[in-house]
């Protein structure tokens, strides 16, 4: 389930994220969706809470690719949404 809190803090962030510009460069394509169920059980479909107790995950936004944990290239269709490669957060959204 991917309900992502988004934190300014690197300290209080379970994950650095990083958007890329470029499909080819990103660990995992997200598409966003409104309904908190269909972002159940997946990592792909991301959802904003504004709550950290209902989030499954805090994410801190960052500049740079190489301080990040993950690499985000947002898409507008659930087809095209997954992970790209075998990865650490993989199933941890």
């Amino acid at each position: 389930m991917a309900l992502i809190k988004t934190v300014k803090s690197r300290n209080s962030a379970d994950i650095l994220a990083c958007e890329v510009a470029s499909r080819n460069k990103a660990d995992l394509l997200v598409c966003p969706v409104v309904s908190k169920t269909d972002a159940s059980g997946t990592d792909e479909l991301w959802t904003s809470v504004n709550s950290s107790s209902r989030a499954t995950a805090s994410v801190c936004w960052v500049k740079s690719p190489r301080s990040a944990d993950l690499l985000v290239h947002f898409v507008s269709s659930r087809n095209r949404a997954g992970w790209q490669c075998d990865h650490e957060l993989e199933g941890q959204l």
